[in-house]
């Protein structure tokens, strides 16, 4: 994070204009996992508002939106600190990323075989 970058305003690794420039390829459509949530949002939005973006941002993205598994495990963390990240429905959204590397077993290959 940086001055330019907030914590608040955080989307882990991504930035605004990442997501913007996705946004006008898709002629202001936000696609399904195009939307990019900040730390804040992560840690504060409603369970059922967190897992239908979360399920499209891990398994949905646009290419340039994919997440690596860094970033997914960067999430996962900002969820398991919420004030309700043991409740069942946070728990939930946990257990449907994708898995990663150093959180649990397997992680994700990319194109090319190389790890993200």
């Amino acid at each position: 994070m940086s001055e330019e970058q907030p914590e608040d305003e955080y989307r882990f690794g991504f930035t605004k204009e990442q997501f913007l420039a996705e946004l006008r390829a898709h002629e202001g459509l936000i696609r399904d996992g195009g939307y990019v949530p900040t730390r804040r949002e992560v840690a504060t939005w409603p369970p059922a508002r967190l897992n239908w973006h979360l399920l499209g941002r891990w398994w949905e993205s646009p290419s340039s939106l994919i997440p690596n598994d860094a970033q997914v495990a960067e999430c996962v963390a900002v969820l398991q600190v919420r004030p309700d990240g043991a409740s069942e429905k946070i728990q939930q959204i946990i257990a449907r990323a994708p898995p990663f590397f150093g959180g649990r077993e397997g992680g994700r290959q990319p194109r090319g075989g190389r790890l993200q």
